[in-house]
């Protein structure tokens, strides 16, 4: 029984490997075909994500707020 798993020839290996790599050529060459969309778009996740992680760094580890701070 494992001998059929393992009988799978390498050239079907070989050709699903070519399929993946030839979508990620084709994936690659439309991001390179557009840099300022993707520099915008990259941009805008990074702000996004620095919001996120100022909000939440906000909401769990600061458990005092400033008027309180202040009154001690």
């Amino acid at each position: 029984m494992s001998e059929m798993n393992s009988n799978r020839s390498q050239e079907e290996i070989n050709s699903e490997l070519d399929q993946k790599l030839s979508r990620i050529d084709e994936h690659l060459k439309i991001m390179e075909s557009h840099p300022v969309e993707m520099a915008n778009i990259e941009s805008g996740i990074q702000q996004s994500m620095k919001k996120w992680d100022r909000e939440y760094k906000d909401s769990h580890f600061h458990s005092v707020s400033k008027t309180v701070k202040h009154l001690r």
